[in-house]
């Protein structure tokens, strides 16, 4: 089930960074062909995965891949006043009331960077720019989208997030007690002319909620992935202890 119609992040616009997560050594990733690495047949770009709209394959050309050899290359349709979604996407099992984390990476080029969304940013006062999501469905057993279920992360926040790197995301939620699969999608939303494109790689969903791990340098005490002034606190006593 592809989505077409704009879904605002939840609450995900307030943060100044994405949080990582960790697992034990011995998680199981649920998602088949995570890295990308192997071709689909005929018109599928990546096996395993269904793509729709721009969804390109860059083979370390443009952006080296964060793991392997391949990694996913997106950019809007340039629907002038209008929406385009472009993604790609992946159903796997899940088990009722367990919980799963969606992680993987983005690289966003300085060069052709995505744009922040302005809801009436376009020549003709509608929306321009875009929305990078990852997003976990739950599925019931009619591989319909269990309401209230579905959990997602803003991945790139244009002029937050680093470009020209690798920068890590992740998004967890609790499958309620009917669901049969997770639906996950990688999906940019591009409104109107908006300019750049992102890069994904290397995803995992895996069971269990992980352990938050800083999002970046100066997130420096919990909780993580929120900047806030905990992290102001323990910069102040590294400082007046003279750390580097």
């Amino acid at each position: 089930m592809i989505r077409c119609n704009f879904r605002p992040a939840q609450g995900v616009l307030a943060l100044g960074c994405v949080a990582a997560m960790t697992f034990g050594a011995n998680a199981q990733n649920l998602l088949a062909n995570p890295s990308l690495e192997i071709d689909g047949p005929g018109f599928v770009v990546f096996e395993d995965w269904i793509q729709f709209n721009n969804v390109f394959q860059d083979e370390s050309v443009e952006v080296l891949a964060h793991e392997g050899l391949q990694s996913a290359k997106m950019f809007g349709q340039f629907t002038p006043e209008g929406q385009s979604d472009n993604g790609l996407q992946q159903v796997v099992p899940v088990i009722g009331g367990d919980t799963y984390t969606l992680t993987g990476w983005t690289f966003v080029p300085s060069g052709d960077a995505i744009v922040a969304l302005d809801p009436m940013g376009s020549a003709g006062g509608g929306a321009y720019g875009h929305l990078a999501l990852g997003i976990i469905d739950f599925l019931d057993a009619g591989g319909l989208v269990i309401g209230g279920s579905s959990v997602e992360v803003q991945v790139h926040e244009s002029g937050v997030t680093a470009t020209d790197q690798w920068v890590e995301f992740s998004v967890a939620g609790t499958a309620p007690a009917n669901a049969m699969d997770a639906q996950v999608t990688l999906l940019l939303i591009q409104w109107d002319l908006a300019p750049g494109a992102i890069f994904w790689d290397d995803m995992s969903l895996e069971a269990g909620a992980g352990e938050p791990q800083p999002c970046n340098p100066a997130d420096l005490a919990e909780p993580f992935g929120v900047l806030n002034f905990s992290d102001v606190i323990a910069f102040l006593g590294f400082f007046g202890a003279g750390c580097d």
